[in-house]
């Protein structure tokens, strides 16, 4: 049962704010769900690592409005932002030393996000709306050398609070265009029909995985392109023989779990502007990983 329930009373007639909001309160209701089933701690671990970062990512959007529309309240709405991202990153610190998440934080965080919604994000809605501001989206901050607004990612796997938990991630770097599969079947007849510039694949799937889906890709002739499509797989473990079968199918990277948007971001970012190259082995195309330069050594004075 969720935690949270969105309805209508929690609008507050700003379709980018309540666009956010709702991502939010899916956020939080993933956590709890995750908390209730037991998951493993690098699935919670994502989820909470995502909720933080979007939370970041909805209150700069907000204080850019405040910016341009010259809220005179935003000192005031400011600090309650700075108040609940202190307050969560000290649980991310706990839950990452060890410390079990509880009710308490989960009824922590409907409580914060009810009483703000209701009166401060409700107030300054109002001031949006007065200024005919009410739909103005401010533009993404865009930084380094990815244009993430450009970008048309694949998000593949059967699970749908992971492919949710990557859209709302991507969406946090900025990217627009994201798409679903469900399985490597529907990955391809989608493949076949559009042009992606990065897939995101779990591996465990039926009935094509992750690793068939990437080696299909691989020894295509068409569309996809297997030299450009850039796949990556987010993985629980990484063992020195899975990531060894993962390159020979075709992988360029795998993430680790518990995900984080700054380490999505890097890998996406370096395979993108730094494209391995291929060599062919039995019709199929496999990535070559750069070798790392021999360390010199280091001389010590005595």
């Amino acid at each position: 049962m969720a935690l949270m329930e969105w309805n209508d009373s929690l609008s507050i007639g700003v379709d980018m704010i309540d666009m956010d909001h709702k991502v939010l309160v899916d956020q939080i209701n993933m956590l709890h769900d995750a908390l209730q089933r037991g998951d493993d701690q690098k699935i919670i671990g994502s989820v909470l690592n995502v909720l933080i970062d979007y939370t970041s990512y909805h209150f700069d959007r907000e204080h850019q409005l405040m910016d341009s529309t010259a809220y005179v309240e935003s000192d005031a709405h400011l600090r309650e932002h700075r108040m609940l991202v202190k307050k969560v990153k000290e649980i991310q610190a706990g839950f990452q030393g060890g410390h079990a998440l509880g009710r308490d934080m989960m009824s922590f965080l409907k409580v914060w996000l009810t009483q703000h919604i209701l009166k401060s994000d409700r107030e300054f809605g109002a001031h949006l709306k007065s200024v005919g501001a009410a739909r103005m989206i401010p533009p993404p901050r865009v930084d380094g050398p990815v244009n993430w607004q450009r970008l048309n990612i694949l998000v593949v796997d059967d699970q749908y609070n992971f492919r949710q938990l990557l859209r709302n991630l991507l969406n946090s770097i900025g990217v627009v265009s994201i798409r679903e599969a469900k399985d490597g079947v529907e990955a391809l007849a989608m493949m076949r029909a559009d042009t992606f510039d990065v897939v995101l694949t779990d591996d465990d799937m039926s009935p094509l995985d992750g690793l068939g889906l990437t080696r299909q890709v691989r020894m295509s002739q068409g569309n996809p392109d297997p030299r450009t499509l850039i796949i990556l797989m987010p993985s629980q473990e990484i063992s020195r023989e899975y990531l060894q079968n993962a390159t020979r199918a075709g992988v360029h990277d795998m993430i680790v779990k518990p995900l984080a948007t700054n380490s999505v971001r890097a890998r996406i970012e370096k395979h993108l502007t730094a494209p391995l190259p291929f060599h062919e082995v039995n019709g199929q195309l496999i990535p070559v990983r750069q070798t790392p330069a021999p360390r010199k050594p280091v001389l010590v004075s005595r």
